[in-house]
């Protein structure tokens, strides 16, 4: 009897810590601002910290940052599921294991150049550990460079 309470004990505590190790670490330390461009049209994230919804913008032509946002989506392992060139809007889908994560991008003019709305989420679960916040920081990262 005594080593079903010590064995319920552990599984407790295991449960408990499962728990609150999601929670810390599907809080990103860098936590995205407020969008610096035009409104962004993409849908909202839920209250769940399993989504990034971000608006970038850069000083060249629309049409220019479409195809460099497809290259780094590419690059960063985005699978295209959806590309309308015409109306500068791109799906891909990143998986991982059995966890599929959306991205969806649209490209508009804003001022003399672009802005880039891009939304990033998980398809099941509350928390995704912080990889959509990574996710998009390294679509930036890699779109910077390209630009």
């Amino acid at each position: 009897m005594r080593k079903g309470l010590i064995g319920l004990g552990i599984l407790v505590l295991v449960i408990a810590g499962g728990a609150l190790a999601s929670r810390l670490l599907s809080q990103d330390t860098t936590s995205f601002g407020p969008d610096p461009g035009p409104f962004n049209p993409l849908p909202t994230c839920p209250d769940s910290p399993n989504c990034v919804r971000v608006t970038w913008t850069y000083e060249h032509p629309p049409e220019l940052v479409f195809d460099e946002l497809r290259q780094a989506l590419d690059e960063t392992g985005g699978i295209l599921i959806t590309a309308d060139e015409q109306g500068l809007r791109v799906e891909t889908v990143y998986r991982a294991l059995f966890f599929n994560d959306d991205v969806v991008a649209v490209v508009e003019t804003a001022g003399e150049g672009a802005a880039v709305h891009l939304r990033s989420a998980s398809r099941v679960g509350y928390s995704d550990l912080g990889v959509n916040g990574r996710r998009v920081r390294r679509l930036q990262r890699a779109l910077d460079q390209r630009l």
